[in-house]
């Protein structure tokens, strides 16, 4: 949370400079929303509401971090909403008692800018959370697709390429857990149910969401077949330029490599529905049964 503070402060920061006023409130919205209300917020409840005392440190440092957000957030909003950040920064726990640097007003509080402090931005970090927004993301809209009830938890597989991405799902899963309401969550293990949804992420990254027990069978047979039709004629007219006379000529080394990499993504989620739509047949014959 603050190497994305101290990010966003600094393209703000630049921003203003050169007067680009509609993208900082952009910028800022984004942050407002996107990572400090949607993510940070939710991920940090069960730290929060754990008061054990073996949990103590880690509450604290949820709750500081949460603290420099807000106050910094609001210094760096106060241009576009000055009476509201004005009275939301008054009522910041602590007012009164941060010592000869605290001003009595917002309006006197120098603007956040973190880029004399290099360390806030941790690079590795930004990186994980990247990836496991990008799951949580997956499993939410896999939850929102099956109108699946917020208290009902659900068992969630992620395919993931090794190194970087799989150490990122594998270190945050229990956020991953927490945001995508899952009760259990596993990452690339070979042994994953045939009653599934899935989401494709990219040529990398797939989730699927167990779904025995929950949905009709044959209501998702034909909307993975209305997805398979619409995603056909881009896999085939692909295939078609690439296997074109002259192509290897005409083109470019890179704009083939994107081109190869856009063909292997697309192939991929081609047997994944596939795949998905025999499962849900053999599925539904078995429910028959």
């Amino acid at each position: 949370m603050i190497s994305k503070l101290a990010q966003t402060c600094n393209v703000v920061n630049d921003m203003l400079t050169n007067y680009k006023f509609g993208d900082a409130q952009s910028t800022m919205y984004a942050f407002w929303i996107d990572d400090l209300c949607s993510l940070y917020l939710e991920l940090i409840k069960p730290v929060v509401y754990d008061t054990s005392e073996a949990n103590n440190n880690a509450r604290w440092a949820a709750q500081a971090t949460l603290w420099l957000a807000l106050e910094s957030g609001l210094r760096m909003l106060h241009p576009m909403m000055p009476y509201v950040t004005e009275e939301l920064w008054q009522r910041l726990p602590g007012r009164g008692t941060l010592g000869d640097a605290e001003k009595p007003s917002i309006m006197l509080m120098p603007y956040p800018d973190f880029s004399s402090i290099p360390d806030c931005i941790d690079e590795k970090a930004d990186a994980s959370m990247a990836v496991t927004k990008q799951i949580i993301d997956a499993c939410r809209s896999l939850r929102s697709s099956y109108n699946i009830a917020n208290k009902t938890l659900t068992k969630f597989y992620i395919k993931i390429a090794n190194g970087a991405p799989e150490e990122a799902a594998i270190a945050q899963m229990n956020d991953i857990q927490t945001l995508g309401k899952a009760e259990t969550v596993f990452v690339n293990v070979s042994d994953v149910p045939k009653s599934v949804g899935i989401v494709v992420i990219d040529d990398q990254t797939t989730v699927c969401m167990d779904l025995a027990g929950m949905i009709d069978f044959k209501a998702e047979i034909t909307k993975l077949q209305k997805s398979l039709k619409k995603m056909l004629p881009a896999l085939e007219s692909l295939e078609k330029k690439i296997n074109a006379d002259g192509y290897e000529a005409g083109t470019t080394a890179e704009f083939r490599a994107k081109n190869a990499e856009k063909l292997e993504g697309l192939q991929k989620k081609k047997v994944d529905i596939e795949t998905a739509i025999e499962n849900f047949n053999t599925l539904a014959a078995m429910d028959k049964n």
